[in-house]
Formats: structure tokens, sequence, C-alpha cells
């Protein structure tokens, strides 16, 4: 019984903070052929997708592409700006690359050439913190205040009924 007091309320708690903290998949471009030599019709670049979006710690972002074609460079800001691509951080070629966002702060790819890198297929990602995320989402409008709705005598008793119907679940139960 005493195991029972203790091991639900975990229980409850643990399921709770793994349903809360679950990561999130991102398919790098919305589309499975996104990771490549962007056209020059007018396309928008795979950085412009990516500041769309809101990427926290933990999330992941899926690029998929042919591996006889592209490959993948993760490259520092220096490099990444000047499509250095001889130094990467870490290089891909499989073809379907899961990347954990690891940290915050601004993380840099590219193809696996100078010459994908001067085309276009690159991208920066932002993974914001989980206050600034909270920041970042747009504000609500406010609208005059709700007065608080009238109580009486009787809504307090309510209260207290159910709040002592609780303790005695929770005494005899373990709940």
């Amino acid at each position: 019984m005493a195991t029972s007091r203790v091991f639900l309320p975990c229980f409850a708690l643990i399921s709770l903070l793994f349903a809360c903290s679950h990561a999130a998949e991102y398919l790098v471009g919305g589309s499975v052929d996104a990771w490549k030599v962007p056209s020059s019709h007018g396309r928008l670049s795979l950085s412009d997708w990516a500041k769309k979006q809101r990427f926290r710690i933990g999330d992941y972002l899926i690029f998929k592409y042919d591996p006889k074609v592209h490959s993948l460079l993760e490259l520092n800001e220096e490099d990444y700006q000047n499509c250095t691509t001889s130094r990467p951080i870490k290089k891909f070629t499989q073809g379907h690359t899961s990347y954990e966002l690891h940290r915050t702060g601004r993380f840099h790819f590219t193809g696996g050439t100078d010459e994908h890198c001067f085309y276009g297929q690159k991208l920066f990602v932002d993974v914001m913190a989980a206050e600034d995320l909270a920041e970042s989402e747009p504000a609500m409008t406010t609208l005059a205040p709700v007065p608080p709705p009238e109580t009486s005598k009787a809504d307090g008793l309510r209260v207290g009924f159910i709040g002592c119907v609780t303790l005695m679940m929770f005494a005899l139960f373990g709940i």
C-alpha cells in the first residue's frame, strides 16, 4: 500500500514530463526534394523556410537527398558566409540525415561542394531557449476585463465540500 502511494504519483509525474517534452522532426524545406541546388525560378531559400519555424533543443532536422549528387556539411559561420567547404564541422553522405539540434544558437549547413553553396544549397537555423520561444509568440489583443462572477456563501461551501471529498479520497485510497 505504501509503495502504491509513492509509485502512482511518481509515475503520473514522469508520464506528464514525457508528454510535455517531445521533440519535433522537421523535414528540411518542407518536402522530400528540398535539399538540392535551388532552381533560378524565384524559389524561396531554405533559410527563408527555417525563419518561419520555431526550433527547440532536442528537435531534429531531416535532410533527404540523393547521395550520388549531394551531401550535407555543417559549417561554422565564417565558412558558411564564404562558402568554404574544406573545413566542415561534420559531413554526412548517406542520403538521409537526421540531425539533432542539441544546443541554442545558430546552426549552418550547406551542400558538399563550394559550387552548391554558392548556388544557394545552404541553410541556417536558429534554436531558441524555451523562454525565448514564449516571448516570440505573437501577443494577444487584450480586451476589457470581464467582471468576476458573483459568488455566494453556497459557492464557498461547494468548493470546501469538493476539497474535503478529494482529501478523503487521498487518505482512504492512497491516490
